[in-house]
C-alpha cells in the first residue's frame, strides 16, 4: 500500500514557521496611530502593505481607519 506522504522528507523543506502562541498585545500611542493611519490614506501604497510594513493586521488597520472616519463624521468632516 502506498501513502501519499511516502515520499515525506525527500523534497527539502524551503519554509519553516513555529507559532509558539498568541503575538504581543501592544498599546498604541495616540500619534503612533494617527501617523500610521495617514499612511494609509496617503494613496502611495496599499493599505496592507502599511499595515505589513508596521508589523501588524490588516483588519486591526481598518479598525482604526473605520473609527477614525466615525469619529471625523461625528465632526462634520468627511474623509475619502
Amino acid at each position: 500500500m502506498t501513502m501519499s506522504c511516502d515520499d515525506a522528507g525527500i523534497s527539502g523543506v524551503r519554509r519553516f514557521e513555529v507559532f509558539t502562541g498568541v503575538g504581543k498585545r501592544r498599546d498604541w500611542p495616540p500619534e503612533v496611530k494617527a501617523s500610521i493611519v495617514a499612511e494609509s490614506y496617503s494613496g502611495t501604497e496599499s493599505v496592507s502593505a502599511v499595515a505589513r510594513r508596521h508589523g501588524m493586521s490588516v483588519s486591526q488597520l481598518f479598525t482604526w481607519r473605520r473609527l477614525l472616519r466615525k469619529e471625523m463624521e461625528e465632526r462634520g468632516i468627511a474623509l475619502p
